[in-house]
């Protein structure tokens, strides 16, 4: 007999952390480019600035700096 599946032993991230997560990586592979990373994301520009400040996302200090 299947065991019912618990919410805690479930790692899933919520669907804003993916999101998060996913224009963090877009925006490092395109070395801060938020209008590129608008076009690949087919999301208009305003949308990313403001993703990114409620986000609180912030573009981390180059290494050796």
């Amino acid at each position: 007999m299947m065991q019912p599946v618990l919410e805690s032993d479930m790692k899933i991230k919520s669907l804003k952390e993916s999101e998060r997560e996913h224009l963090l990586n877009v925006l490092e592979k395109t070395h801060w480019d938020i209008e590129k990373t608008s076009r690949l994301l087919k999301i208009p520009l305003q949308l990313v600035k403001s993703k990114i400040k409620a986000y609180g996302i912030r573009r981390s200090e180059p290494k050796g700096s």
